[in-house]
């Protein structure tokens, strides 16, 4: 049975980063670059002032103080869109943020420094030459890498696209991710209960956000029954996707078919089935298509055992995918606020935790009760604490690695 270290790094060796596609700038938000961004002019692209004043000459402002200001003759304006005139000796140009420099002109005395009476300011004090300039190229000089291919794209960086004049960019694809959820028992939402062995599909749709989440696209393709004929069914559908995730079937009973059928069907390579890991034992990990590009994830049952596998193996398989650098959920150090022990310490275990900071340090709260059952501990969660093999009990105020799914603390 492989480590969970040993299994993600089977599943990250045999994922491909898919290709590049062409989108509009107001459809490139959350997808990542696959090309370079390179400035087309320099930023600012001329000099320009930093604050409504005066633009002046520097020699013409030496000694100027509330006390004994210096008179100049004002002349003209400079306005942002605007070309300015060409400064004399004596003079000075009101200038407005943003606007260029006037030729001639070397500093801008803010407004705040001065006092205006009959076609006349007084500058009330001496400022360094260049105060309140911002220089040409500044910014950014004409040819700079800007963004680099492999970032994701953020608003600042449609502010960067369109400063560089870049109306589409190349990102990369986003994985078409089918969903097939199994069981006889397994209904979904708004179908009519009939017995009391029947329940209502949780893993589809937590699935379905998780992927969505993750800036990939989901397909929910249907529900497989416990018989050769359904599951085949629903797999013929799956053929279209770039990966494959079932929840449920996957286990060792009479009626877990789904990594035989996924041979058959799709001509599934088997890369390995189970982990050593506590939710998420029976995960079940292969590739298929005609170089081996396309996923397959066979995701055990339990609603928590699907989060958890989908949070530390799929997310990150789907981020490579798609063209990510950082591929892993952020991961911390947490102090623990109660003790934690379990009976069996063979497995890596994934403990439910909620995740407070305070006074400059992070500190975990584990459940009471962490069966792969209980989804309303994921509801109260927003990290995942791991209890290593051979660990049986962390006391409180220990620290503990936590894989943090929901940042928002």
């Amino acid at each position: 049975m492989l480590s969970y270290k040993e299994a993600l790094d089977v599943i990250l060796d045999n994922t491909k980063t898919l290709g590049k596609e062409k989108v509009f700038l107001n459809q490139a938000l959350d997808r990542v670059l696959a090309e370079d961004i390179v400035a087309d002019r320099d930023n600012p692209p001329a000099d320009n002032s930093g604050m409504d004043g005066f633009a002046v000459r520097y020699e013409d402002i030496v000694g100027a103080s509330e006390e004994n200001p210096v008179i100049l003759t004002i002349e003209g304006e400079s306005k942002a869109g605007g070309t300015p005139p060409k400064l004399q000796k004596g003079q000075a140009i009101p200038i407005y943020t943003g606007a260029l420099i006037p030729e001639g002109a070397d500093t801008v005395i803010q407004k705040e420094l001065t006092k205006v009476e009959n076609g006349k300011v007084y500058i009330l004090k001496e400022l360094k030459k260049g105060t309140n300039i911002r220089l040409q190229g500044e910014d950014y000089k004409k040819g700079d890498i800007l963004i680099k291919s492999g970032k994701k794209i953020r608003p600042p960086e449609i502010g960067i696209l369109a400063s560089v004049n870049k109306p589409t960019v190349y990102v990369y694809q986003k994985p078409k991710v089918g969903i097939i959820t199994t069981g006889d028992e397994i209904l979904d939402i708004a179908e009519p209960i009939t017995k009391q062995s029947q329940i209502r599909t949780s893993n589809t749709y937590s699935l379905y956000a998780q992927v969505l989440q993750t800036g990939a696209q989901p397909v929910i393709i249907g529900f497989a029954k416990d018989n050769p004929e359904s599951i085949k069914e629903n797999l013929e559908y799956a053929k279209n996707c770039d990966v494959l995730l079932t929840t449920g079937g996957v286990s060792v009973g009479e009626y877990d078919l789904v990594k035989d059928f996924v041979k058959e069907v799709l001509d599934v390579k088997i890369h390995f089935w189970k982990v050593s890991i506590k939710p998420g034992k029976p995960l079940v990990f292969g590739t298929w298509g005609k170089e081996n590009e396309k996923l397959f994830f066979g995701i055990p049952g339990n609603p928590v055992a699907s989060m958890v596998v989908f949070e530390i193996f799929v997310k990150p398989a789907l981020k490579k995918m798609m063209g990510y650098q950082k591929l892993h959920n952020p991961t911390i150090d947490a102090i623990l606020t109660e003790d934690f022990s379990r009976k069996a310490a063979d497995r890596t275990e994934f403990i439910r935790l909620n995740v407070e900071y305070s006074d400059g340090q992070f500190y975990a709260k584990p459940f009471g009760k962490q069966a792969s059952n209980i989804l309303t501990g994921m509801v109260n969660a927003n990290g995942l604490g791991i209890v290593d093999i051979d660990v049986y009990k962390i006391e409180k105020g220990s620290k503990i690695k936590v894989v943090m799914f929901d940042m928002d603390i």
